[in-house]
């Protein structure tokens, strides 16, 4: 089953706010974040592909030749082995993906527009059209993310999502949504296997010692702090 364990042909993980602000900055103007990255990324010894987020559902496939920043997408796939992908994340779900037949591997954010537009089956898509896998040997594992234990929404977020009323749950007054349960639900309608989707644990609003969590420290636009997620083939 896909996870940060799964070492003998991926190089797979998140950052954790020990090692800093991962943000990614067009503009290496801001040196702590670009410092960061470097320090980190140098270990892989490998290409470093980042998508510039735009909270959406388009797919990029990358290789050797590719820019080192994608803008304007949310989900990468690649099956050259000498690239790392990478997606900033502080809350929202990192989606990493693996054909481990043909060997190829995707990276995807999922905030709740993107759940909401379908990124999960978007880049199960591009790993059909541009890999021919087939959706039975796909796995996914949905890494650490804001659980249901805190993602508080309004009714008009709500809303968007009614389709899915079982994850919905309302507390009091409150109601709050887990998105990694409809992604997993979106997954298996799509065709995966049960067997090969996994959800992570973790919860990044919960554990303020260990991630940068956008709801928990509501910081401002220009001081968000977020990890980095990344997936590679060893």
């Amino acid at each position: 089953m896909l996870d940060f364990n799964s070492s003998a042909d991926l190089i797979i993980g998140i950052s954790d706010r020990s090692q800093g602000n991962m943000r990614l900055f067009l503009d290496k103007a801001d040196s702590l974040a670009t410092h960061n990255r470097e320090v980190f990324f140098n270990q892989f010894n490998k290409k470093v592909i980042a998508a510039k987020l735009v909270h959406g559902n388009r797919v990029a496939i990358v290789d050797n030749n590719s820019l080192e920043i994608i803008k304007d997408h949310d989900a990468l796939i690649t099956d050259d082995p000498n690239l790392i992908l990478s997606i900033t994340v502080a809350d929202c779900l990192p989606l990493y993906f693996y054909d481990p037949i043909k060997k190829v591997i995707g990276l995807a954010h999922a905030g709740w527009r993107g759940v909401e537009n379908g990124i999960s089956l978007e880049t199960v898509k591009a790993f059909e059209q541009n890999y021919h896998s087939a959706k039975f040997d796909i796995q996914v594992f949905i890494g650490p993310h804001i659980g249901a234990c805190h993602f508080e929404v309004r009714g008009d977020v709500a809303e968007k999502f009614s389709s899915w009323p079982e994850f919905i749950i309302f507390r009091g007054e409150k109601t709050f949504i887990d998105l990694a349960g409809i992604v997993k639900k979106q997954l298996l309608a799509g065709g995966l296997l049960k067997k090969n989707i996994n959800v992570g644990p973790e919860c990044t609003y919960c554990l303020p010692d260990k991630y940068f969590s956008f709801r928990r420290d509501n910081p401002g636009e220009d001081q968000m702090e977020v990890m980095t997620a990344y997936i590679g083939l060893k």
